[in-house]
């Protein structure tokens, strides 16, 4: 989504040659109400889509193609040149993602959680509510909590918290992905981004996904 604005039907048609009628849109609309994959907040409001819609979007019908390929040689070329440094391998991590995911990028090591790019949050409307923003920074400050809550929800691979799925009161309309890591003699050691329910997931899944790999191939032998 590139607003946070609700969409109506005819919005749809002006920016897409549907072919069809606002009046189709609208009834379109209502099935996929009643399905639960979107929801309006007061009665003259357009739609926006759901926690359960981003979710089939994500699960369904994201391509997992890949990375453009310049991003992956500048995450794999990033860490792979810090390998010998943990300083310096956390800060390509950071740097690198905060800057392809265009959100706030989390790196956790045992009980020490680093934050970077919290300017990115501010391109967002919905991150112009100071309790979303206060919430965040009380999350990327406390060495408990962050940790406990990936641990939780950890899987084999990257792991995505959409929405109310998070369990945490103001962050509605946000997302949080994140994936375990090798990082030297760390038990536990993730990176993860939070960000907009309207970043682009395909972006954010792969650049972790290629960061966890890159970082496999890079530390071999030396941990």
């Amino acid at each position: 989504m590139e607003e946070a604005s609700e969409v109506g039907s005819l919005a749809l048609l002006e920016k897409y040659n549907l072919g069809v009628s606002s009046a189709t849109v609208r009834n379109e609309m209502v099935k996929l109400m009643q399905l639960g994959l979107l929801e309006k907040s007061h009665i003259s409001s357009g739609r926006l889509p759901t926690d359960q819609a981003l979710r089939l979007y994500v699960t369904k019908f994201l391509d997992s193609n890949g990375l453009n390929p310049l991003i992956t040689v500048e995450i794999r070329q990033g860490i792979f040149r810090d390998r010998f440094s943990k300083d310096s391998v956390a800060k390509a991590i950071l740097e690198i993602l905060a800057k392809e995911t265009e959100s706030l990028v989390f790196l956790i090591l045992d009980d020490d959680v680093r934050g970077y790019g919290y300017s990115n949050l501010l391109k967002y409307e919905e991150f112009k509510d100071i309790d979303a923003i206060e919430t965040i920074l009380n999350i990327i400050e406390d060495n408990v909590f962050l940790p406990n809550l990936v641990e939780k929800y950890s899987s084999s691979g990257v792991s995505l918290l959409i929405g109310e799925e998070t369990g945490i009161e103001n962050l509605a309309h946000c997302a949080l992905a994140f994936t375990r890591i090798p990082f030297w003699e760390k038990e536990k050691a993730y990176v993860g981004v939070i960000g907009s329910k309207r970043m682009e997931y395909g972006k954010v899944l792969q650049s972790l996904k290629e960061v966890k790999n890159a970082l496999e191939n890079s530390m071999a032998g030396w941990r």
